[in-house]
């Protein structure tokens, strides 16, 4: 009697590759391109939605009112957006973390498609089968040929061959440029490196502004950092041509770490001084500023020394008063009185003389002067001029001849003015010389001829004269390398992808016929090659290869 003895089969499931799934997701193209998709998404949400401001950033009360400005366009979902981070999109840490897992997906993509595509390039497959032939996308047929002389006419347009003899036909495997495949790798790898690159800018790169004066200093980080780097404005230069257009902008500075001096040289906007992986850009110029030294005389000591930008104007009249034989003034009037019509100040014509004279708005584009005797007590013996006339004012003659934009400073903290904030302006004389009026509220206005001290109330004041004002930013990003290569990579792998193209021919030679087929592009590179060849060999030319008229 016979036994039947059964084997039983090993349990199902107990090998499972919990790394199976992650990989055949990470390996997808599929998965990627609705990743890249998403991302991009994104990015374009984040482009189309506000973001706070960079100068707010930091500052919670200054980012909750920008929040609650926002309301009125997104309403109840304004605090939910802010929560996620829809309002600082390109810096939260789940846009970022997505952006290293796109650098992951595409470095799996990459290499896993790297082996199958190295023996490609490597060890091709140099035989097809027969009916690759008659059915390739690319092919063509061409009358019989010497296989010795097909080979050498293939040779001359850079393809390399190899010859097998089978079943009375000469087969011949043809290859050109076959690194050119790993073209698109060097495209990957280029994607890779501007992804890289971007975050590691995010993650160590840094980025300050400095708008300083000749002269003056300016940190460049927190006061608090024991590795403090100080940037000093030497000399700012602005250069313009004859109808002001600007023609060059470079500023000498010298830098400082913890106290001392550790390198001088110039900025442009073009070629940065560079630092400790640092650079030092020019980003601005602004030419009106001013020096100011204010020593209380009783003790010696300087209370005030600084170089402010003068980034307002005034508007001030240029006037010409003559009595009728001489000219008794020809001057630009800056204003120390600022009255509810008009502002200017009280001008001294001659030792018995004065006249008050200022300028009022007349329109939008228009000016008038406004010039009156003040020991008149009737208002209606005031003159109003226009731009270009003149007028009679007693014996007196006062032309109006421009309106002159004065640079301006408005509340400068000066020591001596009290509670007041003080308008300083700068006034060019008939002499080219230039002086500094300070103008503070309830008291004589003070001007300051360059480098001349002048006491006030127990103040000395020295003017020291126009200082330019640089604007300088300051950066350090070790990300810059990875996008300068990625981008050069990129270029490379364009280049190799649509001009250096890879060319495989399968050739069947028989006695009667030569049948060529081919994997390449679509673009007509392959007719092309095969009247190169047809003409090479001796071989009449197939009508349908010959080129259209």
């Amino acid at each position: 009697m016979a036994t039947n003895t059964t084997t039983a089969a090993a349990p199902r499931g107990l090998g499972f590759d919990p790394w199976g799934p992650v990989w055949r997701l990470l390996t997808s193209v599929r998965a990627a391109v609705v990743y890249i998709a998403l991302l991009a998404l994104l990015g374009l949400a984040g482009t189309v939605i506000p973001q706070i401001p960079e100068a707010m950033r930091g500052n919670d009360a200054a980012v909750a009112a920008w929040v609650e400005s926002q309301e009125g366009t997104f309403g109840p979902l304004t605090d939910p957006m802010h929560r996620l981070g829809f309002f600082n999109l390109f810096t939260t840490r789940w846009f970022l973390a997505a952006l290293a897992f796109l650098v992951l997906f595409v470095t799996t993509c990459t290499f896993n498609r790297l082996a199958p595509t190295w023996r490609n390039v490597v060890r091709p497959p140099k035989s097809v089968p027969e009916s690759f032939f008659e059915r390739a996308h690319n092919r063509a047929t061409l009358a019989a040929a010497a296989p010795e002389r097909l080979t050498a006419a293939l040779a001359a347009m850079r393809f390399r061959t190899e010859t097998q003899r089978r079943d009375g036909a000469t087969y011949v495997f043809a290859d050109r440029f076959a690194w050119a495949q790993l073209g698109t790798f060097v495209s990957h790898l280029a994607l890779i490196l501007f992804l890289a690159g971007g975050l590691v800018s995010w993650a160590t790169g840094f980025t300050a502004s400095v708008f300083t004066g000749e002269g003056t200093s300016a940190p460049i980080f927190a006061v608090s950092n024991a590795n403090q780097i100080q940037v000093r404005v030497d000399d700012a230069i602005g250069v313009y041509g004859d109808e002001g257009n600007p023609l060059d902008f470079r500023t000498h500075l010298t830098i400082f770490e913890n106290g001392r001096a550790v390198k001088s040289g110039v900025t442009t906007v073009n070629d940065p001084l560079e630092y400790g992986g640092y650079r030092f850009h020019q980003v601005a110029f602004f030419g009106d500023g001013a020096e100011l030294r204010i020593r209380e005389v009783a003790t010696g000591n300087t209370v005030f020394l600084e170089t402010f930008p003068m980034e307002e104007v005034t508007a001030a009249p240029r006037v010409t008063i003559s009595d009728g034989a001489r000219t008794l003034v020809s001057d630009v009037i800056a204003p120390t009185d600022f009255l509810g019509y008009a502002s200017g100040t009280t001008v001294r014509v001659s030792p018995e003389q004065v006249l008050w004279v200022g300028i009022t708005a007349k329109g939008e584009d228009a000016w008038q002067v406004v010039a009156f005797d003040p020991r008149a007590q009737a208002e209606s013996a005031a003159a109003r001029i226009d731009e270009g006339a003149e007028a009679a004012l007693g014996a007196l003659t006062v032309r109006f001849d421009a309106v002159e934009a004065l640079p301006a400073a408005v509340g400068v903290q000066v020591p001596g003015s009290g509670d007041n904030e003080v308008l300083a302006q700068m006034v060019e004389g008939a002499d080219g010389e230039e002086s500094l009026l300070l103008v503070s509220q309830g008291k004589p206005a003070i001007s300051l001829a360059r480098g001349e001290p002048t006491v006030v109330d127990g103040y000395e004041y020295t003017f020291g004269g126009r200082r330019e004002f640089a604007g300088i930013s300051v950066k350090r990003d070790h990300g810059a390398w990875f996008i300068w290569a990625a981008t050069a990579m990129l270029l490379i792998g364009l280049a190799i992808t649509f001009y250096v193209p890879r060319r495989r021919l399968w050739i069947k030679i028989t006695p009667e016929r030569t049948q060529v087929a081919a994997l390449a592009e679509k673009s007509g590179g392959f007719e092309k090659d095969m009247r190169i060849l047809a003409r090479r060999t001796g071989l009449p030319v197939p009508r349908e290869l010959e080129e259209d008229d």
